[in-house]
């Protein structure tokens, strides 16, 4: 039994996936996103800035471009600009869905136990306040602090674990509660009770496991789009690297295929 229902509970938040493509910023400073213009900052004081019309400022310094490179410029900070927000949005709807999943899984084996709700509730807590400190979005600006990535507490994987393992405990005590009501009461011999009892688990399983996996699903796609449009930035980083050297030392985006992973793994067992 709690072998089923943990496995419910992480099949429905979980979304493990094979892509062709892995996309990443490589962000060890910070990315501020405003609507006059794109900036990449370290300790507040920006290295590059990007306007809307392709101005280009490196270390404060105004840098002079052909018009080709301002346009690719345009596009290159358009381009963060539109990731950041759906990346901002796309986390909040992660967060938000594991949450509803556990909320559900508990009011479903009716779990009252204001501790075990509470040690959810801190551990979700925990991932939002590391998460308000890499991602921040206010009416007029996005900001994206790469440079508190490796400061962010290492712990919340442990700690929310554990909260899981006391839930999955608490909802295993409570359904063996609800299948004692089951032989005791209800309509029905025994048998029959049993029955419908079961039927009433698997329809709810069923009926969380798909809503999650729709739901899932939509992640992803939305996350692959990201991916895409990282793709096409990556180019657009490389022809201005190309057109200004100066811009070399900040390669943001990263962007690999399977085949790509592969080797790398090979590579590390190998050694």
């Amino acid at each position: 039994m709690k072998l089923l229902i943990a496995a419910t509970l992480f099949s429905s938040i979980a979304m493990a996936h094979e892509s062709d493509q892995n996309c990443s910023l490589e962000l060890h400073d910070d990315l501020l996103v405003q609507r006059a213009d794109v900036q990449l900052l370290r300790s507040d004081n920006p290295l590059w800035r990007i306007s809307d019309q392709g101005q280009l400022w490196i270390n404060n310094q105004s840098v002079d471009t052909d018009a080709s490179t301002a346009v690719l410029l345009q596009q290159y900070q358009a381009g963060l600009r539109d990731n950041a927000e759906q990346t901002v949005t796309l986390v909040a709807d992660a967060v938000s869905m594991a949450s509803e999943a556990l909320t559900r899984v508990m009011a479903q084996f009716e779990v009252d136990n204001g501790e075990a709700q509470a040690n959810i509730d801190r551990a979700l807590n925990k991932m939002r306040t590391n998460l308000d400190q890499i991602l921040l979005r206010s009416d007029n600006s996005i900001r994206i602090n790469g440079s508190k990535l490796a400061g962010i507490d290492n712990g919340f994987d442990d700690e929310m674990s554990k909260a899981i393992e006391e839930s999955v405990a608490e909802i295993t005590g409570n359904a063996l509660m609800l299948v004692g009501k089951a032989m005791s009461s209800g309509e029905g011999n025994f048998e029959q009770r049993m029955e419908a009892f079961g039927q009433k688990m698997e329809k709810f399983g069923d009926e969380l496991e798909a809503d999650m996996n729709v739901r899932g699903e939509q992640l992803e796609a939305r996350g692959q789009q990201i991916c895409s449009s990282l793709q096409q930035l990556d180019g657009l980083e490389a022809q201005i690297q190309a057109k200004v050297p100066a811009m070399q030392q900040f390669d943001l985006i990263q962007v690999s295929t399977k085949e790509d992973r592969a080797d790398t793994d090979k590579t590390n067992s190998a050694e």
